[in-house]
């Protein structure tokens, strides 16, 4: 399995706490897709014949912000250059104030199958708060919609841990969703990250910052909630009805490969990590001086170990010890057995079929966890010794 991510980075504002390499000025847009393009085909060596590409995926920055003339332009590059699945996921993050009825018939026209909508709050003072560009009967109006037009597959992305964000009023928000004509929803913990608005504001003493304590309630709430629905928790922020995974994203958590397009996009291959530069003008410019736009590390013994870590202990499917025994000599219970009998003990993780498990309290700390197992660059040098 293979997937494609292009990073489309362009919003019609800033929402203040938003990390991700983004402009709200159009200025290099139509160079810059088309600089994608190029980059598409000059890269189309990064998989090998054997590759086949099943998912696709149009990220941000706001893809919604796209004409259906860019985004056809985009994917008939992908088809001319790769090798395709049948059953081929397309994804397209959105916001809900750019999905009317004719752009998302447009988009279902084109081959998108699969929409993300960046709901984040049913709320409208809570968006107001976020600085986010649409309202909550937008949100309601563009699902409706998207359901009638013929999209199966609807994911939306919402945020707890809001500051004012009550315990009774996020218990509404998730039975809300659990309701609504989706498959899929992403959750996530408010974060504060350094330079954004956000960080500037609460060292300013002008906003508060997120409380761990509701983090931790409202990730409870979320989770007991979606599992009496019958829905899956398959990784720690993201939730579907039974089978209805994310392809593309679950391929990140699996180490499959996966080629980024575009400023500050993410590449790799099993064996490298690339990332695209993250200016959108000197993206542009490197791509037409036909120099190279990323930079590139080659992962080491360590790096693979530690990276296995970090993603199948974020995932229900949990991080095999017998294969990282096997096929890097890291033997976890040798070499951390009181971390690990400590985790059991106090109900952090499981271990079942020689196969580390985080439980639901557990994820609460995945990072954590894993962070306690990862092996230093040492390491490396002590098994191909």
């Amino acid at each position: 399995m293979a997937g494609i991510y292009l990073h489309i980075p362009f919003c019609k504002q800033a929402c203040f706490y938003c990390d991700f390499h983004f402009s709200v000025s159009q200025k290099w847009r139509a160079d810059l897709l088309l600089m994608m393009e190029q980059e598409l085909v000059k890269r189309a060596n990064f998989f090998t014949s054997n590759d086949i590409v099943e998912t696709i995926y149009f990220g941000g920055g706001t893809p919604s912000l796209l004409s259906i003339e860019e985004i056809a332009s985009l994917l008939n590059v992908v088809k001319q250059n790769y090798k395709l699945a049948e059953s081929l996921e397309i994804t397209l993050e959105s916001n809900p104030d750019d999905l009317y009825t004719e752009y998302l018939q447009q988009l279902f026209d084109v081959g998108v199958n699969r929409l993300s909508i960046g709901i984040q709050s049913f709320d409208d003072e809570i968006l107001k708060w976020m600085n986010r560009s649409h309202n909550n009967a937008q949100s309601l109006q563009c699902i409706e919609e998207a359901g009638k037009i013929g999209f199966k597959d609807l994911t939306i992305d919402l945020i707890y841990g809001v500051p004012g964000l009550t315990k009774q009023k996020w218990e509404e928000t998730v039975d809300f969703s659990l309701q609504l004509p989706i498959n899929h929803l992403s959750a996530y913990g408010l974060t504060l990250e350094q330079n954004t608005p956000y960080a500037k504001l609460v060292k300013q003493k002008k906003y508060v910052k997120p409380s761990d304590d509701a983090m931790s309630e409202h990730f409870e709430i979320l989770t007991q909630k979606v599992a009496k629905a019958g829905w899956e928790h398959y990784e720690v922020s993201n939730y579907c009805k039974q089978g209805n995974y994310s392809k593309h994203n679950t391929a990140y958590w699996q180490q499959k490969k996966y080629l980024g397009i575009g400023p500050s996009a993410h590449s790799y291959d099993l064996n490298y990590r690339i990332w695209n530069v993250s200016n959108n003008a000197g993206y542009v410019q490197k791509m037409q001086a036909n120099e190279t736009t990323w930079e590139q590390e080659t992962l080491s013994i360590a790096d693979k170990i530690n990276e296995r870590l970090l993603t199948d202990l974020r995932t229900k499917w949990g991080v095999n010890l017998l294969q990282l025994k096997n096929v890097y000599g890291y033997d976890i219970g040798k070499e951390h057995p009181q971390l690990m009998s400590y985790w059991q003990e106090n109900e952090y993780a499981k271990l079942k079929d020689n196969t580390l498990f985080l439980t639901e309290k557990g994820w609460l700390f995945a990072d954590y966890i894993s962070s306690q197992l990862f092996v230093d660059e040492d390491y490396s040098s002590h098994t191909l010794s």
